[in-house]
């Protein structure tokens, strides 16, 4: 059984998440010493993995995640590398840094890191059939995929990987079903920047990959909760008594106060005052109305403000205005702060906000991906029954399944009965294809081109039964017969009633009656899995 894994590289944290087939859902892979749990807002403690990663004994060792501490950070020797997603994505060059006799640039501590994360998760999973599916920023799609396909993914030979958009992936984690040319957004507030996006779901592309997006509008800002602590910190240590002149103290006791500003960042998010503390520096209580004074007079909720107005007003003008959004995303820690909610819902009716997995989401929507989510709540292609024509003796087919039928469906899509080919028939079945749908494939072409042994080539015809079968795919060609007939079954007599119908999980699951026997044989039994 394929193990399917989603994984969401953020700025701050990573999340490793599974495709848990019993709950029908992605949920987070433990990896010890690596992750921790966080608070998220109303939604349930998240797991993931600060994305740290130190080298020590000149390069020779890497401590990843959780490993990383802030004691470590301090030790001589040790080089430490923190939001390195920026220099993949482009938003940020970090200079190349020191780590005994060679140096590492951001984007290599970047790929380090990530495939240390990934192959930590091979080891936990011990299953040899895995596919992992990655997710990269929608603005940089292209060149971000690139850096997983030919360098995070060459440490990993014996896994399968895909890459799919953050906005898809982050409505899929959030359990969402929405159609071709419906919009939605993302708001994605991490560590590292602020990125508002109004997608619109697209068709299917021609090879089949499923449905994707497409940006209608995007204001991203270089804002995030890094920013945001710096502020916290700037604001505590304007309140201490250091020593006048000594700016080596004073870097030293900012950085920690760095560290103590991000978890007062995360505890404001529910409770009414935190600490942001340095040692034996001293530390300063926040309250709530303090934190929020803060972000008010330093622009930041202004510049939330605007990013929103931006992307909502580029929106509209390309016909898709607020009203019109079917559903928000929340992504990011800092979609955790209050006074930052209290922004967007200026823009949006709360009914259309969803902020219960904002740490989880992608990562669980890239494994819900992985195990056959998707936005869509309607099947994609037709499927058809294959069967003797008595008058020609040629195969013909019948519609059993029509492309845009929405599931689950409750009533049966098709009912048809079946009769025995011949006396004393034991095994009944059917021959179920997937028609190719248009967006797909064009089946058309009246020559191809036919290469020899000798390296030369010729122009053959393609005959009207080979575009036939190359317009459809048999599913169920290993098991088509699913019914046993007890007694044997008599030529030309209806012997099994069906009743079609598609689950939740977009499986075709039959309900059998034998009516010679006038029992149910199967109840919603799955066939084939749907697209």
């Amino acid at each position: 059984m394929t193990t399917r894994i989603g994984i969401d590289f953020g700025t701050a944290n990573t999340v490793v998440a599974t495709w848990d087939q019993e709950h029908d859902r992605g949920v987070p892979i433990p990896l010890p010493g690596l992750d921790l749990l966080r608070e998220a807002g109303p939604g349930p403690t998240q797991r993931v993995v600060p994305s740290l990663i130190a080298y020590a004994d000149g390069g020779a060792t890497r401590r990843l995640g959780a490993q990383v501490t802030e004691g470590l950070a301090e030790t001589p020797g040790v080089t430490v590398f923190a939001s390195t997603k920026s220099n993949v994505s482009g938003r940020a060059y970090d200079a190349p840094r020191p780590v005994g006799e060679r140096k590492i640039t951001g984007r290599q501590a970047a790929t380090d890191f990530l495939g240390g994360v990934m192959a930590l998760a091979l080891l936990t999973v011990e299953d040899e059939d895995l596919e992992i599916v990655a997710t990269a920023p929608v603005e940089s799609f292209d060149g971000y995929r690139d850096w997983l396909v030919r360098e995070v993914r060459e440490g990993l030979p014996t896994a399968r990987l895909r890459v799919v958009d953050e906005a898809t992936a982050a409505a899929v984690g959030y359990r969402a079903r929405l159609n071709p040319g419906e919009a939605f957004g993302v708001i994605d507030f991490g560590a590292g920047t602020l990125d508002v996006s109004v997608v619109r779901v697209q068709e299917p592309d021609a090879a089949g990959a499923g449905a994707g997006v497409r940006t209608i509008a995007k204001k991203g800002l270089d804002l995030g909760g890094n920013h945001i602590d710096a502020l916290l910190a700037e604001h505590a240590i304007a309140q201490l008594r250091l020593p006048p002149g000594d700016q080596i103290l004073r870097n030293r006791v900012f950085r920690r106060l760095l560290a103590s500003a991000e978890a007062a960042k995360r505890r404001l998010a529910t409770a009414e005052r935190a600490e942001v503390a340095a040692g034996e520096a001293g530390g300063v209580t926040v309250t709530r109305g303090e934190f929020d004074a803060l972000l008010r007079d330093k622009g930041v909720l202004r510049r939330v403000n605007q990013a929103l107005r931006s992307a909502l007003d580029a929106a509209s003008a390309r016909g898709y205005p607020a009203a019109d959004i079917r559903q928000l995303f929340l992504v990011g820690g800092s979609c955790l702060i209050p006074a930052v909610q209290d922004v967007i819902q200026l823009h949006f009716d709360p009914e259309v906000v969803r902020l219960d997995r904002p740490l989880e989401a992608v990562a669980a929507g890239a494994a819900g991906i992985a195990g056959g989510s998707e936005l869509y709540d309607h099947i994609q292609h037709d499927y058809a029954i294959r069967h003797v024509d008595h008058a020609t003796g040629d195969y013909a087919f019948e519609t059993l399944v029509e492309a845009g039928t929405a599931y689950p469906t409750p009533e049966p899509v098709k009912t048809l009965t079946v009769k025995a080919v011949h006396d004393g028939q034991r095994r009944l079945g059917l021959a179920i294809y997937e028609l190719a749908h248009a967006t797909y494939r064009d089946a058309s072409a009246e020559l191809e081109i036919a290469f020899d042994h000798a390296g030369g080539a010729r122009a053959t015809a393609v005959t009207p039964q080979q575009r036939q079968q190359r317009s459809m795919l048999w599913l169920n060609e290993d098991s088509p017969t699913f019914l046993t007939a007890d007694p044997p079954a008599t030529a030309g007599q209806d012997r099994f009633r069906l009743e079609f119908r598609i689950d939740a999980h977009k499986r075709l699951t039959v309900t059998a009656y034998d009516l010679h026997r006038h029992t149910l044989v199967l109840d919603r039994q799955p066939v084939i899995r749907l697209a």
